[in-house]
């Protein structure tokens, strides 16, 4: 932790730099608004949380114009998200430098998503807008007693609007911008009697995509979306409320351009198909971001449809206890298909075909029945649980043969996993000690039973080793205290110190190179985390510093590597002895009654425990560095409101950036992302009264990526019997538009 100790500079230079500098802060009466959320299972300030962990309200949602979890990487430092590949539907998270390198079904997430309460077992689909949503919460850090499944890095809590039997209740948003954008959310809350209601919502998104495709295939990076939600709310008695949401969504997005980031590298080919002279024509030659290129591979839309039921059932037993039910079930198909040139037949013996067909379809279904028991009295606040979970899903990647031999291919995996949990996390805030001082205790138990098969033709060493196909299954098994000790300084500051470690267990890999390494699998990744805090509102709230230093050891850590001849041929090996220290610190300050400023800052010093991985795959050496690791990020904005005689105007300037990164630990993998600056902005009139039988409208102009700044939001290394190359895919160019509201 020695290296930890000059960062803790940083953290002293802010706190001197409130009592300093706040002469404009104070001569005001604005005060910052409190912040509720629910990271421990309870309605809390967040400014009373002992964890490191950022809210957006709805209001925060669409002022910034966060609609997709992508969005939240240019908000928040230390989180960063990026789509896998160019598949417009897996999404990857990252806190903390902590997340899935590799999206498959055989591996679960290093940072937990939660809708609702529920777990999401993959993050296939998980990318979209489809919800009403009234708040987003990111967790830093390992969560292992509360969240325990797969939470090592963090977690993200989405939490949606749920029906209202107070009153009526109607949401008319359109959006329209550049790239003939047009979105429409609709919502509709009908009260049903003084204690049942019922609100049904529809979602809709539709966007041409930023890189024009003159060749065969969609235009790169188009968006077609559709979702509906149904709620129904009904207090059943005073102390026995039901809650159940429907939701079901249908996206067909086009995959953003993977493109070589080589100049002098064809364009029109998919990255890992050899590039022959006989397959090519002139092509672009730029290592810049393309605009248009001629495509000889048919790009077909990735089709996803999401089916999802919860139920929540709260009772509150006497004035101590209540008792939680959430039940979920939750089911998703993805189907990808694109075909190189697919108007050229290649007979090089009868029987041919197109030159290739790659196929990726994805089923996937998942339940979950959690129970919770939340008590207080006295001076002791508890959350108590019993977690079930199991996932069976479906990953075909077949195909036909390439260069037109005979025959499909085919590359299918079949999974089936369980998991059981009894958590418990107890508060005491002795009155010796003026209830200042809080003790909190908590440990979580986990059973997790994976299974998988594994049958592949297209990989020649796998269907040598293993024709008629290989299973894999294994149990793995942990415990997870931990500890955090807080102190109520003031009535608006308080410090904390916590330990508390994370468990994600182990698997296989639906790529693997050959059966062996696919029966073998991985093991475990283990996460301690040590963390000091401090929250604090100076002169009347209108000054808010939250901040924490934290340092975390890392076992196991399941690092995807190619281990085979080609690029799609990887294995998750363990890597022992990695370390992430770092610093997040958010800066809020109410400058005038009508200006607010936020500068939010965030460091990570990553290393990698060994120089090389020596296993049944082969040796391979490491970097020093973790990937989609920024070792700085900032994010800084002006929020300006004034009220007017018929409504309020609000404007909002806001920056981010992000260091460098790499996107692999593996050398061999390794490649770099420049560092990323952007500019958004947004200019709006809400609250606009059109009478008492009319309801409220407002507008709102608003523009992302302002300055049109180039920048890599994935990369990839690939070698083989092709030699070479390095792809990426780059973030959404400069996007603007306006979007009308009328709520009634």
């Amino acid at each position: 932790m020695l290296r930890l100790v000059c960062k803790r500079s940083v953290m002293a230079a802010a706190i001197t730099a409130m009592y300093v500098t706040p002469a404009t802060v104070m001569a005001q009466g604005a005060a910052l608004e409190e912040v509720i959320v629910t990271a421990e299972k309870r309605e809390q300030s967040l400014q009373d949380v002992p964890i490191s962990i950022v809210a957006l309200n709805s209001e925060a949602l669409a002022t910034q114009g966060i609609d997709e979890l992508d969005d939240l990487s240019t908000n928040i430092p230390n989180l960063y998200v990026n789509n896998f590949n160019n598949d417009p539907v897996a999404v990857r998270l990252f806190i903390r430098g902590i997340g899935q390198n590799d999206v498959q079904l055989t591996q679960d997430p290093s940072v937990a998503l939660y809708l609702d309460g529920v777990y999401i077992g993959t993050t296939f689909g998980a990318g979209f807008e489809g919800v009403d949503l009234e708040r987003i919460e990111v967790l830093r850090g390992p969560q292992g007693t509360l969240y325990g499944r797969n939470a090592t890095g963090g977690a993200v809590n989405l939490i949606t609007r749920r029906a209202n039997p107070e009153q009526f209740e109607f949401h008319q948003t359109f959006t329209a911008g550049n790239l003939d954008l047009f979105k429409s959310r609709t919502f509709i809350n009908v009260p049903l009697g003084d204690r049942f209601a019922a609100k049904v919502g529809y979602i809709m998104t539709d966007r041409d995509g930023y890189v024009e495709n003159t060749g065969v295939g969609e235009d790169f990076g188009t968006e077609d979306r559709e979702s509906a939600v149904i709620d129904l709310h009904w207090d059943a008695t005073d102390t026995l409320v039901f809650d159940y949401r429907y939701e079901t969504a249908e996206i067909a997005d086009a995959g953003r351009m993977e493109q070589s980031l080589i100049a002098g590298q064809e364009q029109e080919l998919p990255p890992g198909v050899p590039d022959l002279s006989f397959f090519t024509t002139p092509g672009t030659v730029s290592d810049d971001r393309q605009d248009k290129v001629e495509s000889l591979w048919q790009n077909g839309p990735t089709d996803l449809d999401i089916n999802a039921h919860t139920l929540h059932v709260d009772w509150e037993w006497g004035d101590v206890f209540t008792l939680r039910s959430i039940t979920a079930q939750r089911d998703m198909e993805s189907s990808v298909q694109a075909i190189v040139l697919p108007d050229w037949r290649v007979n090089l013996i009868p029987g041919g075909g197109s030159v290739s067909t790659m196929i990726n379809d994805i089923e996937f279904e998942q339940f979950s029945q959690e129970f919770q028991l939340l008590g207080s009295w006295d001076n002791v606040e508890l959350v108590t649980g019993l977690y079930y979970y199991d996932d069976e899903g479906t990953h075909d990647s077949s195909g036909s043969a390439t260069l037109g031999l005979p025959g499909p291919e085919f590359d299918i995996t079949f999974t089936d996993n369980t998991s059981m949990a009894v958590f418990a996390q107890a508060t005491w805030s002795p009155e010796a000690l003026d209830s200042r001082w809080h003790f909190t205790l908590g440990g979580r138990y986990s059973d997790d039973e994976r299974e998988a098969f594994r049958r592949n033709t297209r990989s020649a060493d796998f269907a040598e080793s293993a024709p008629d196909g290989a299973s894999y299954k294994r149990d793995f098994s942990n415990f997870n205290p931990s500890l955090t000790v807080a102190w109520d300084v003031s009535d608006d500051a308080n410090v904390y110190a916590k330990v508390v470690s994370g468990y994600k267990s182990g698997g296989t890999s639906t790529r693997s190179a050959n059966a062996d390494l696919f029966r073998a699998g991985f093991d475990e990744e283990d996460v301690l985390s040590y963390e000091l805090g401090l929250k604090a509102d100076f002169f009347s709230h209108r000054l808010r510093f939250n901040g924490a230093l934290f340092y975390m050891d890392i076992d196991g850590s399941q690092t995807s590597i190619q281990t085979g001849s080609t690029a799609g041929e990887r294995d998750f090996l363990p890597v022992d002895g990695n370390v992430i220290q770092g610093v997040e610190m958010e800066l809020t300050a109410a400058i005038s009654e009508n200006l607010i400023g936020s500068f939010n800052y965030g460091y990570l010093d990553t290393s990698v425990g060994e120089d090389f991985v020596d296993s049944a795959a082969g040796v391979f050496y490491l970097t020093d560095r973790y990937s989609y690791a920024p070792e700085n990020s900032v994010s800084a904005a002006l929020d300006y409101r004034r009220d007017l005689a018929n409504g309020t105007v609000h404007a909002r300037l806001g920056f981010s950036y992000q260091d460098e990164t790499v996107s692999s630990v593996n050398e061999l993998d390794l490649t770099d992302q420049d560092d990323r600056s952007i500019w958004d902005a947004s200019l709006g009139w809400s609250g606009i009264s059109l009478g008492s039988l009319a309801g409220e409208a407002s507008v709102m102009l608003w523009g992302k990526n302002l300055t049109d700044e180039e920048y890599v939001i994935v990369s990839a290394a690939s070698w083989g019997f092709v030699g070479s190359n390095y792809t990426g895919t780059f973030g959404d160019p400069r996007t603007y538009g306006v979007t009308l509201t009328w709520d009634y």
